[in-house]
């Protein structure tokens, strides 16, 4: 899955697939369209750690439009309400005018606000903006004000005696857009009194890109090279694999950002739907993979893959739920561990990932592999067990399906049931171990092994990859309260090992994974849970 930096599922090291957009280009000096003049309380930190619940109040002028087109009646500052929104959901535009300045109107916003941003339009009344601008402070007790001033360069912005000043060019949308990636941090830094500014400002400027759907003939290569940069080896893949991934024509649909003048693939967006249910009528979304090339962060490519990615998810029928990473084809569970992510980046895009406890909140999953050398299960345990194990047949599924579906929705498993479903009137039915008690069943598990030929082995591609000798469990259902994890990955074992397999790998355990380790499974990787309801 993948916001991880230098790319994807989501993270910061310079091997990571979710460091998106993290390190800044080389500069030289040019002319930028928005500077930070200075922000002495650090309020642009508390506006980049913004809750998603938390709003900003844009308050902007009443001014003729760029175009001095007597028909145009929009607002010239629209693009930076939408430029904001694109950034953090709640954002509340209010506009005033020279003539009444800040009113009781916009008092009651600014007193629900919690980043007041106060733009001002080319004016020559210093004191006039003064003015409104202490009214404004004075009322937003405390909170974070940034003064907006688009004009060129002039004396008065730099005698404006506030905190924390933005000065543009004017208030054209590119010059209002390139001031809502500095507020956001997605700019060029600057230092001190003198900022460094790219010698092309078109190349390295953060912006919004045009994003293409992708086509595997054309750009296969470029992902697979794109990988190899971004993702840590832990996960390293060939492209063989990597495509057969990626292909799932009905199921998928994955997106690039191009270079515009010579074609170079600058980010790559993998993005999947599964069902959740036997209606077919529910479906999670998944955001699996966003990488983006090292030499390119900071300019609005990650930015532009996610919104455009997560926007035609959105309009999906069906879609309940989004998804940080992918249920299956598992490419990453979650953000990894593996990969240093940028919290805030994700966060102010509406992904909680700090709630280690908390299922789709950052909850700690781990893969899990085990020697069968190294099983420590009680020799004999199983004839003191009223449980008994075997495998599955054709007689069975019908009752396993509707287990499989009850219990997956409870534990907000989604997208079991249609792994379980692809068995059925299949040879590889064999593969499903199950527990019963008194004609009941209490625990079902998957099994699979690289060369099975089932579709779960082509979605979970990490026990192949660690060894043509390692099978693997996966979407394992207990419907009942009674504790027979062990039991059923000892029958696992059993069904593993006969057919020649020395390793079992247990994907996306999150409340077992302690007891495990106990009697001899170590961690493969972590990933943090991340999803949310829509």
């Amino acid at each position: 899955m993948s916001s991880h930096a230098r790319g994807a599922v989501s993270t910061g090291q310079d091997d990571d697939e979710m460091d998106i957009d993290s390190d800044a280009p080389s500069r030289s000096l040019e002319a930028l369209p928005a500077e930070l003049l200075r922000d002495a309380p650090n309020w642009l930190s508390e506006v980049r750690n913004l809750r998603e619940t938390d709003v900003i109040v844009l308050l902007t002028p009443v001014v003729i439009p760029i175009s001095r087109d007597p028909i145009d009646t929009s607002d010239p500052f629209e693009p930076l309400g939408r430029s904001l929104a694109k950034r953090h959901s709640r954002v509340r535009q209010i506009p005033y005018t020279q003539r009444n300045g800040i009113t009781s109107t916009h008092l009651g916003f600014i007193k629900r606000g919690h980043v007041i941003i106060l733009c001002f339009a080319p004016d020559p009344s210093q004191q006039l903006q003064q003015e409104f601008a202490e009214v404004t402070f004075a009322l937003s007790d405390n909170k974070p004000c940034i003064i907006v001033i688009c004009c060129k360069p002039t004396d008065i912005s730099q005698a404006l005696p506030f905190p924390t000043v933005i000065q543009t060019v004017d208030y054209s949308p590119s010059a209002l857009e390139a001031t809502a990636a500095l507020i956001f941090g997605e700019g060029l830094p600057l230092h001190g009194d003198t900022p460094l500014r790219p010698a092309n400002d078109s190349q390295l400027q953060a912006r919004l890109w045009a994003v293409e759907q992708w086509n595997e003939v054309r750009d296969m290569t470029s992902v697979s090279s794109l990988w190899n940069e971004c993702i840590s080896s832990h996960f390293a893949i060939d492209q063989r694999t990597l495509a057969s991934l990626l292909r799932r024509p009905g199921y998928a649909k994955h997106y690039v950002v191009r270079e515009p003048r010579n074609g170079e693939l600058l980010g790559f967006c993998a993005t999947y739907l599964s069902y959740v249910d036997k209606e077919g009528e529910n479906l999670i979304a998944s955001l699996a993979v966003l990488l983006v090339r090292s030499s390119n962060r900071q300019q609005g490519v990650g930015l532009s893959l996610h919104n455009h990615a997560i926007s035609q998810l959105k309009r999906t029928r069906g879609v309940m739920r989004l998804q940080l990473g992918s249920t299956f084809p598992r490419i990453f569970y979650g953000p990894s561990s593996e990969m240093q992510l940028h919290e805030e980046w994700f966060r102010r895009r509406g992904w909680q990932l700090n709630k280690s406890n908390v299922p789709g909140q950052g909850r700690i999953v781990r893969d899990v592999i085990l020697d069968f050398a190294n099983w420590r299960y009680p020799e004999g345990q199983s004839r003191h067990e009223t449980t008994s194990f075997r495998l599955c047949t054709q007689e069975d599924m019908v009752g396993v399906l509707e287990i499989v579906e009850t219990t997956s929705a409870k534990q907000a498993k989604m997208g079991w049931y249609d792994q379980y479903l692809s068995l059925m009137n299949g040879p590889n039915v064999k593969d499903v171990v199950l527990g019963t008690e008194d004609g009941s069943v209490v625990a079902i598990g998957l099994t699979y092994t690289p060369s099975c030929g089932s579709q779960i082995a082509s979605n979970l591609p990490w026990a192949g990859r660690i060894g043509n000798d390692v099978g693997g469990v996966t979407c394992i259902c207990l419907p009942t309260q009674k504790s027979v994890i062990l039991g059923l990955l000892d029958a696992c074992v059993k069904n593993l090992r006969s057919q020649g397999m020395t390793k079992m790998f247990v994907d996306g355990v999150a409340n077992d994974s302690d007891l495990l380790m106990q009697f001899g499974f170590r961690e493969w990787a972590q990933y943090r849970d991340v999803w949310k309801d829509i």
